[in-house]
């Protein structure tokens, strides 16, 4: 792996580490993984209300903006069920600053 590589991966596992240190108790957030596409994937807990996931969706894209700049990025949301269900994907597109949030 690259140095750039490896810088990467810690500025993400940085990120993710965040995410969980903010919500301790879990109540939010069960799960937080990122994959090589630097996608979100949040398995959320079964209290969150599904009207708060969107603007749940916005704040962590503007979180990852900030660690992220100048990339495109993809926030996707699941249920806590096994299988995990897709619920909803959250979108920033870099160069307009557009987010947009899709329901499944």
């Amino acid at each position: 792996m690259s140095g750039s590589g490896r810088e990467l991966r810690q500025r993400q596992a940085d990120f993710l580490n965040r995410i969980r240190a903010a919500d301790p108790q879990e109540r939010t957030i069960d799960r937080a993984l990122l994959n090589e596409q630097n996608e979100l994937g949040l398995i959320l807990d079964r209290g969150v209300e599904m009207d708060k996931i969107p603007a749940l969706m916005r704040t962590i894209l503007t979180e990852m903006a900030r660690e992220f700049p100048g990339q495109d990025l993809t926030v996707i949301a699941y249920t806590p069920s096994e299988p995990p269900r897709k619920i909803g994907t959250a979108r920033l597109n870099a160069r307009s600053r557009d987010m947009s949030y899709t329901a499944e």
